[in-house]
């Protein structure tokens, strides 16, 4: 096992968000962090910052959507005798709309991103993982995986996908020395919103309704700290941060009260 200065890192979706928060949280002295993403601007920023802290940070120019390209760049950058301590699948896209104004190329394009890419990534590290009898690979899900969604009812079934993954993943990995994680974040003030699809409604309509929850937008800097702290402490399944946690608890137990939420959401949409 490594120790922690030796430590190598892999974040997709780096650029922004929850993925460059938790690249920049995760280095440190002579650690390396990969940094997977489309855009290399944002990437070289965050490597600055990456560096500064004393790691190595290497970038990986990819596109995730194209499952044939990740795949080259994948078996190019680690083979099997580059060690990769842990994974963190950040990566995704976001979409807002009713199904009925959803185009059949939008759920594919977040199949392939939000669904297909985690899959691939983990598989492929999974399987060197193994070898070694070592690794973490941590799942960046989504409350609504647990909830539901309507008006992102595209992104929500994707995330759902990736409880699925974990929990099945989960006990053969722990047999196999590979601990696996999934952690699924509420609101957060990330880029996604601004970078979503929309279909049938739009940016600043999208987060009036979020607001109108009255649940708490978080800082993606909190929720990447609280993300490695809880992964840290041996957490394989959380949400957070707490109400986020009560929701997780609640959906499955009492859906009528998740039911009322929802109905309430659709109303303003509607009326909005």
């Amino acid at each position: 096992m490594s120790t922690q200065a030796s430590k190598t890192y892999v974040v997709t979706g780096a650029s922004s968000g929850i993925g460059r928060e938790l690249a920049k949280q995760l280095a440190a002295p002579g650690c390396e962090v990969w940094l997977i993403g489309r855009n290399s601007e944002a990437l070289d920023q965050v490597a600055a910052i990456v560096t500064e802290k004393g790691a190595v940070a290497k970038i990986g120019i990819t596109d995730l959507e194209n499952g044939d390209e990740a795949a080259r760049f994948l078996s190019s950058h680690f083979p099997p005798d580059k060690q990769v301590d842990q994974v963190y699948l950040a990566a995704a896209i976001s979409m807002f709309g009713e199904v009925k104004d959803i185009k059949p190329e939008d759920w594919q394009k977040l199949y392939q991103t939000n669904y297909l890419s985690p899959i691939q990534w983990c598989h492929y590290f999974y399987s060197q993982m193994v070898t070694r009898k070592s690794g973490r690979i941590v799942l960046i899900s989504s409350l609504s995986a647990y909830s539901g969604y309507p008006t992102s009812t595209v992104y929500a079934t994707m995330k759902a996908g990736l409880l699925g993954l974990y929990r099945s993943l989960l006990h053969e990995g722990r047999a196999n020395g590979v601990a696996i994680h999934l952690v699924s974040p509420g609101f957060v003030n990330t880029s996604i919103f601004k970078k979503a699809i929309y279909r049938g409604t739009g940016y600043e309509k999208t987060l009036r309704e979020i607001k109108a929850t009255r649940f708490p937008i978080e800082p993606a800097e909190k929720v990447a700290r609280l993300i490695l702290r809880g992964v840290n402490q041996g957490k394989q399944e959380f949400a957070l941060p707490l109400y986020a946690k009560a929701v997780k608890w609640i959906a499955p137990r009492f859906p009528f009260a998740i039911g009322i939420i929802h109905r309430q959401l659709m109303k303003r949409f509607r009326i909005s």
